[in-house]
């Protein structure tokens, strides 16, 4: 028994031993081992679907978000184990050659210099040779060499010297080039938006939550689901912590792409939307300002814009204020008032009320029209076209006054108007609406015209939606359907809330007041058009109740349109203009009117419209983008031939237009005069200058010459003028045919 203890001893001493031999001697050779095989099944992300919005011109789907592939691109500057059938042994060898690293290193850096010389932080051609002569050094396997390259820029890569090869034929030279051995690629995927910054916090943006750097908001998070796709299984190699790299391109499971959603935004009303909230903010000088037009009879929000101004004095979207801002509405409450009074039999619109100033018994403060005008007595019905103060605190005054019935007003007005969220279709906060007590005198009063609650711009479309669609009140929607494959598979029909928010009889009073007040009252600059318009402006003050904050304002204007046969809803909120305009009906409602003209215009039927032939002209336009320009000439009915690259010129070919494509040298500063804002943004945008234009209209100069080298991260300022009106004499850029 002795001997079989000491032979276990010696088993274990030797193992010990050999322990510690291996964590000493062997240490950095076992580690690069453990290193080299960390191999593990792991998921990675499928494509995410594309998100559309349609076109109102031809009923197109136009992209608003989609994946665009990206890589990474490694290179094995190390050595790798090969087996020698002489020696019948596995080698160390160099996975790159010491002849093709040394005759291709220079060439190669050369390469990467030129393809990535824009790029922020991008190495000189010096640079990269000590970058990949002291990696080979230290026999490094996974040597990145770029990252975020396009899929253009990796076939080009294909043919520089060390990482791609040539292939031969029959021993002849093809135009084919492959990757060598010793690269790895590494796929991967960003969001991009072509109509970027349009609708930007409604489409959705990537967001960090809590540690997760690919959960988006808007509608891109609320479709997640349909979205996102199923992901899929391979083998990757562990090269550094964190860093994970596909073994081979064979995937064990493959992923699954994400449906696409088609939002129910129209580019072209989204444009006009944005540009006219932009145009009035800046002639204002506002702090903010929104628009949203809704479809009446299903909810569908066709265009959405939210412009705030930061700390450069930009305008950008960097918050959603139709959802998420919550705010006093001020005179455009008034008719929430009046529909309670009205349905409930406690005032008729041809009460007689009093206007100007008042000291109602009770309350802190008289009540004042503005400008503390005074009309004398007037029916209740003229008192909402003017938007008088006191001429609706005086009916409510009169039926809710005494200290105990009060109360009763703020839960009679809940019978009319919503307080409840909306529970939109779009992962926005939208934060629950709020009505305050009316116990208080001064609050009941103040109450009946739009303060001591708070809603949200949408909240408050959503209400007059229902008077323009007959007192159907339904939800508003931000996408329409789900596609597979450019086939449709779910459809989302419209969601009504209340079938009616109040009886017919009050509902065409209502509606015949908000007529008048566009006709007869502070809407008066929306009238005159060939279809009608009717709705209400408010003037909420901001910093009333606050002592040593001077009082802004909060302009609006919600309605809808045609009047007598409503198709949209519109709703526009300015806030804070530092000018002297600060009145709805002269700050929101242009914007208002704007957008109205240009839907109200598609919806007259083209069939009516005839012209004689003869007066059909070709346009001759300079380069711009070829969807645009083909998409023109289509609605006119002109034959084009299908564009074959992104920037086009157009010229006269008979009855026909010609579309030649236009080349854009990405190290050259473009000539974009004549273009578009949105077109010359793009363009120069992507090639790395900053944008800053003032005026309307077209591109009429740019402060860097065309063809001068492009500075990276520099900022050019484009003049923009409107075309001038010639009415004498014969245009040349057009020709009767």
């Amino acid at each position: 028994m002795s001997i079989v203890y000491l032979l276990l001893i010696l088993i274990a001493i030797g193992i010990i031993a050999r322990i510690i031999y291996l964590q000493t001697s062997e240490r950095q050779f076992w580690k690069q081992q453990a290193k080299e095989r960390t191999i593990q099944e792991r998921t990675f992300k499928a494509k995410r679907g594309n998100i559309y919005a349609i076109d109102s011109d031809n009923g197109d789907y136009l992209l608003l978000a989609t994946d665009v592939p990206q890589y990474e691109l490694y290179l094995d500057l190390g050595k790798g184990y090969e087996y020698d059938r002489k020696q019948r042994k596995k080698i160390k060898k160099w996975v790159v050659s010491e002849k093709t690293f040394n005759e291709g290193l220079n060439a190669l850096c050369d390469s990467l210099y030129n393809m990535f010389r824009f790029n922020d932080g991008n190495k000189t051609s010096y640079q990269y040779k000590n970058y990949f002569k002291n990696n080979r050094k230290k026999e490094n396997r996974y040597v990145l060499v770029a990252k975020e390259i396009s899929s253009e820029q990796l076939e080009r890569m294909k043919q520089f010297p060390i990482i791609g090869k040539q292939i031969f034929k029959r021993g002849k030279p093809t135009n084919k080039y492959i990757f060598t051995n010793a690269v790895c690629k590494v796929e991967s995927s960003r969001r991009v938006y072509p109509y970027y910054p349009l609708a930007r916090r409604t489409i959705g943006i990537n967001v960090t939550i809590n540690g997760c750097d690919t959960c988006y908001n808007g509608i891109d998070g609320a479709f997640s689901k349909y979205l996102s796709g199923k992901r899929g299984k391979r083998l990757e190699r562990k090269i550094n912590p964190g860093e994970w790299v596909p073994v081979d391109t064979d995937e064990r499971i493959k992923a699954v792409d994400g449906f696409d959603v088609v939002s129910t935004l129209d580019i072209r009303l989204q444009e006009l939307a944005e540009s006219s909230l932009r145009q009035c903010l800046n002639e204002n000088e506002a702090e903010s300002g929104c628009v949203v037009l809704m479809e009446v009879e299903t909810g569908y929000i066709r265009a959405i814009s939210n412009l705030i101004i930061d700390d450069e004095g930009e305008y950008r979207e960097s918050n959603n204020i139709a959802i998420s801002a919550s705010f006093e509405p001020g005179s455009t409450f008034k008719t929430v008032t009046a529909m309670m009074l009205l349905d409930k039999g406690l005032a008729d619109t041809s009460d007689l009320v009093p206007t100007g100033v008042k000291d109602f018994p009770g309350s802190e403060k008289p009540i004042k029209d503005v400008g503390e005008t005074n009309h004398g007595l007037i029916s209740f019905a003229r008192a909402l076209e003017i938007s008088s103060n006191v001429g609706v605190s005086q009916l409510v005054y009169d039926k809710y006054g005494q200290s105990s019935n009060r109360e009763n007003f703020r839960k009679d007005l809940s019978e009319y108007f919503r307080f409840e969220p909306l529970n939109l279709d779009i992962d926005v906060h939208e934060p629950r609406p709020k009505i305050g007590s009316s116990k208080n005198m001064t609050d009941l009063l103040r109450m009946s015209f739009g303060y001591v609650t708070r809603m949200t711009p949408l909240q408050l479309l959503t209400f007059y939606n229902a008077i323009a669609n007959n007192g159907k009140m339904v939800k508003p929607m931000f996408v329409s359907s789900i596609l597979k494959d450019g086939q449709t598979i779910k459809t989302f029909e419209p969601t009504v809330i209340s079938e009616s928010i109040c009886k017919p009889e009050t509902r065409s009073k209502i509606h015949n007041i908000l007529k008048g007040v566009v006709q007869n009252g502070t809407g008066r600059r929306l009238k005159g058009t060939s279809y009608g318009i009717a709705g209400k402006s408010g003037t909420a003050e901001i910093g009333y109740d606050k002592k040593h904050v001077g009082i802004q304002h909060r302009a609006s204007f919600v309605g809808y349109f045609p009047a007598d046969e409503p198709k949209y809803s519109c709703i526009v909120v300015i806030s804070k203009p530092q000018k002297a305009r600060t009145h709805g009906g002269d700050l929101a409602a242009p914007v208002f009117r704007n957008l109205a003209d240009r839907v109200a215009g598609s919806l007259i039927e083209f069939s009516k419209i005839k012209s004689p032939k003869n007066d059909r002209k070709i346009p001759i336009m300079k380069y711009g983008n070829a969807y645009n320009y083909h998409s023109f000439c289509k609605a006119l009915g002109l034959d084009t031939k299908t564009p074959s690259s992104e920037w086009i010129k157009m010229k006269r070919n008979g009855e026909s237009v010609e579309i030649i494509p236009q080349i854009i040298k990405q190290d050259k500063v473009p000539d974009v005069t004549g273009l578009t804002i949105r077109d010359a943004v793009l363009i120069l945008e992507n090639m790395g200058l900053k944008v800053k234009f003032s005026g309307k209209g077209k591109v009429a100069s740019q402060s860097i010459a065309a063809g001068s080298d492009i500075n990276k991260n520099g900022t050019i300022f484009l003049s923009l003028k409107s075309p001038a009106k010639e009415t004498n004499r014969k245009h040349e850029e057009t020709k009767t045919i």
